[in-house]
């Protein structure tokens, strides 16, 4: 292999490098966005579950309250 062919190689190699490099870099971003949509998410959750135990609570107590 010449000296042409064997740079032309290493170019290529470098290329596809700094492709897969910046593919990473992309991919790791968006999974920082999900994770933290995630986070959001279960913490709206878990607020809306602790609304509804609350109030199933508070009308269970009226409901004892106005029982005979």
């Amino acid at each position: 292999m010449g000296f042409v062919a064997s740079w032309l190689m290493a170019d290529a190699l470098l290329a596809r490098a700094a492709r897969a490099i910046e593919e990473s870099r992309s991919l790791r971003e968006q999974h920082r966005k999900v994770a933290g949509h995630y986070g959001e998410a279960v913490k709206e959750l878990r607020l809306a579950i602790m609304d509804s135990a609350m109030l199933r609570s508070e009308i269970k107590a009226r409901r004892d309250n106005e029982e005979p």
